[in-house]
């Protein structure tokens, strides 16, 4: 009985802790989205392309969603795979899921689109469209063909749509 406890203690330090860390990446990544004026606008190039071709497909089936509808941290899981979403007052966004961390920008138009560049290459979640958010919930239609249906997290508390965690091997004896 005491290994389950053990287990359960460890499952919930490893939860708690990556729950700190998406935290900390969204906010880190977000307060360096600011810092990349000194970069000839690259980014920002690279940016324009993939927002233009988002945009005809953008209209289609997409509600009106404003910025402001879409700001704060949103959590939830697809296809059994963690993903969160943070979008900032000033538009950046920043999508964590499968090991890839993607910035950039959600902006508005004929419907709010979110443009991002996952430093490792990944493309699963680099351009897609909002198409809704009611406070609670909000859904991003992503040019991959993913979708995905993430909630808004109730302060201090994990969602509980997150995969588990597997057994974890015991743990050698701390000095």
């Amino acid at each position: 009985m005491p290994t389950h406890t053990g287990e359960s203690i460890v499952q919930k330090l490893v939860r708690n802790s990556v729950a700190a860390a998406v935290a900390l990446a969204s906010a880190l990544a977000l307060t360096a989205c600011g810092s990349g004026d000194g970069d000839g606008g690259k980014d920002g190039a690279a940016s324009a392309a993939p927002s233009a071709a988002a945009s005809p497909g953008a209209g289609a089936g997409a509600g009106s969603v404003s910025l402001a509808d879409a700001e704060g941290a949103w959590v939830g899981a697809t296809d059994g795979k963690a993903v969160t979403l943070t979008i900032s007052k000033g538009g950046q966004a920043v999508v964590i899921s499968e090991a890839h961390v993607c910035q950039g920008v959600a902006k508005e138009g004929a419907a709010l689109t979110l443009t991002l560049t996952c430093k490792d290459g990944g493309t699963d979640r680099t351009s897609g469209t909002v198409r809704s958010a009611d406070g609670t919930r909000l859904v991003v239609a992503w040019d991959s063909g993913r979708t995905d249906t993430l909630t808004k997290p109730a302060a201090g508390v994990l969602p509980s749509n997150l995969p588990s965690i597997p057994p974890l091997p015991s743990l050698p004896p701390q000095p």
